[in-house]
C-alpha cells in the first residue's frame, strides 16, 4: 500500500512539472505568436502593405510575450 502512496506523490509531482512547463511555453511563444498571426492577417486584410503588416506582427508579438513574462514570472 505504502509503494502505491509513494508513487502517487510521485505522479503528481511529475503531473505538476508537466503542467506547468506547458503553461509556460503556452503562454511565451503560442500566445504572443497567436496574437502576432492576428494582427499580421488583419493588417493584410485592410491592404496596409506587407511592410506595416510584418511591423505590426513583430511590435505585437514582442510586447504581449514582454507582458506575459511579467505577469507568469511568479
Amino acid at each position: 500500500m505504502t509503494d502505491q502512496a509513494n508513487q502517487s506523490v510521485l505522479d503528481d509531482e511529475e503531473s505538476r512539472k508537466t503542467y506547468i512547463g506547458v503553461m509556460k511555453a503556452v503562454g511565451e511563444i503560442g500566445l504572443p505568436f497567436s496574437l502576432g498571426l492576428a494582427v499580421l492577417f488583419t493588417n493584410l486584410v485592410l491592404s496596409n502593405g506587407i511592410l506595416t503588416a510584418l511591423l505590426g506582427a513583430i511590435i505585437t508579438y514582442l510586447i504581449v510575450f514582454f507582458i506575459v513574462k511579467t505577469f507568469f514570472s511568479h
